[in-house]
């Protein structure tokens, strides 16, 4: 009697477990990252994915004016998922995704519409210094997301809209 007893405890521990897990593996899947982003849309048909690591950047970074020039000497690496050239589905489905978008340890910056366009910006930020950018553009044929990584400064971030000039973050 005994021995079935633990065999039942046993088994019940087992489902409990099984049922943890299965509940965790849930949640995490709910837990849209910018990396998993990337890994869901890279593999879509016209998705272009690309990093420039440090080294291009840098040599960039020698021929811009003052302003310009200190802010991407200030960037380590950037990574681009450009899926404008895809279909109307998967830039839905893209656009859906950046609106669920709350990435873990990041500070929203701007979310914005205008015409029909969505501007979304995440900073990953430590003692006044944003480590990683984040932006999300969809809307009028775009779908692009952007990462950058590396020591900006909201100076460095002084950055207008072209279209309005309107100055998005002003240090």
């Amino acid at each position: 009697s005994e021995d079935k007893h633990n065999n039942t405890n046993k088994r019940m521990m087992k489902k409990i477990i099984v049922t943890m897990a299965l509940i965790l593996g849930v949640q995490m899947g709910q837990a849209q990252t910018v990396k998993g982003i990337i890994r869901d849309f890279r593999g879509e048909k016209e998705a272009v994915c690309v990093r420039v690591p440090w080294l291009p950047i840098k040599i960039l970074a020698m021929f811009g004016d003052d302003k310009a020039s200190t802010a991407v000497r200030h960037i380590n690496s950037i990574r681009v998922l450009e899926l404008s050239d895809c279909s109307d589905e998967v830039k839905e489905r893209f656009e859906s995704k950046l609106q669920q978008l709350k990435p873990k340890d990041y500070e929203p910056l701007i979310a914005m519409k205008d015409d029909g366009s969505r501007v979304y910006m995440w900073g990953k930020i430590e003692d006044e210094v944003i480590r990683e950018l984040v932006i999300g553009v969809t809307g009028d044929g775009d779908a692009t997301l952007c990462c950058i990584k590396g020591n900006l400064t909201m100076d460095d971030l002084n950055v207008s809209m072209s279209k309005n000039n309107i100055t998005l973050i002003s240090g």
